[in-house]
């Protein structure tokens, strides 16, 4: 056990809480024998993609960089149901401030996802519910990416809805379809429907370029088929480089339910070399997303 005891709530420095735990001064998950505890430090401020849903706390393991295994300290706090190791949870909201929310325990049964590693590449990791004993005590709740994006399309959707009103100006133009479809796609391409793409992924979901000047809003559905509302649903995009753009928008390539990539078979080795694309390229998409990408996906199986 620790050698004092905490208040909920209390901000302990670096070296307080490696006092308190006889721990390492250094890591997210910090396990000190001599007191049996394992000390969980969600960081607020760096790369794990942790959530609250509830009053469950979903955590990240420990690693990095590659697939996360489940051994160490994963191991540890997956059988910590069993192992009478104390699980204690702090959370960083300001660098160097480590809040102690309490004791913890797993809420269900570990389970893996995919999120980014500090290389920004893809990878597996261990995810671990968790639940807090005292039933006073709260985790902090941090607005999700899919909460800010909502929250700027609501207060774009004037803004959002004029846009769409200037499109149906060029849909009504006496020019041919090709130049309307170009003009139309300029104008998202500048427009709130691209700034609210960058605001949710800021690069290339597939190659990671992330000047926004290179960057073009590409619609799953296409525009000629998507209703008023589809055709400005920021969940109908996708921001890609000009090759991925051009590839995708061609449906030389689309994306199964998984977010791997579908290549036709009809690309050459050397197309697929010149356009950086290839056959172990992934990316990450929204229930919603996947909802719009179903018909993209099977006009290539």
């Amino acid at each position: 056990m620790m050698t004092r005891n905490l208040a909920i709530g209390e901000v302990l420095n670096n070296q307080q809480l490696g006092e308190v735990f006889l721990c390492a001064p250094q890591g997210g998950m910090r396990r000190a024998k001599r007191t049996n505890t394992l000390t969980l430090i969600s960081d607020k401020t760096k790369l794990y993609d942790d959530r609250v849903d509830g009053d469950i706390y979903h955590y990240t393991g420990m690693g990095q960089s590659g697939d996360q295994k489940l051994s160490g300290q994963n191991l540890t706090l997956a059988e910590s149901d069993t192992n009478e190791v104390e699980i204690h949870f702090f959370e960083v909201l300001k660098s160097k401030e480590y809040t102690y929310r309490g004791q913890v325990q797993l809420a269900g049964e570990p389970y893996q996802d995919r999120q980014k590693d500090q290389d920004d590449k893809d990878r597996l990791v261990w995810i671990f519910p968790l639940r807090l004993l005292d039933s006073n005590a709260t985790f902090t709740k941090i607005p999700t990416a899919l909460n800010v994006e909502q929250e700027f399309q609501e207060k774009f959707q004037e803004e959002i809805q004029e846009e769409l009103e200037e499109i149906k100006q060029v849909e009504g133009l006496p020019i041919e379809q090709t130049e309307k479809e170009r003009l139309i796609k300029a104008r998202i391409g500048q427009g709130k429907f691209k700034k609210l793409l960058l605001q949710r992924e800021s690069k290339c979901a597939l190659c990671g370029v992330d000047d926004p000047r290179l960057l073009i809003a590409s619609h799953i559905k296409p525009w000629s088929t998507s209703t008023n509302d589809e055709r400005l649903d920021v969940h109908n995009g996708l921001l890609l480089c000009p090759n991925h753009d051009a590839l995708f928008d061609k449906k030389f390539i689309s994306f199964n339910d998984k977010g791997e990539i579908k290549i036709l078979k009809t690309v050459s080795e050397t197309v697929q070399t010149f356009m950086n694309v290839h056959d172990k390229m992934r990316t990450r998409l929204t229930t919603k997303q996947l909802g719009y990408m179903k018909g993209h996906y099977e006009s290539l199986v």
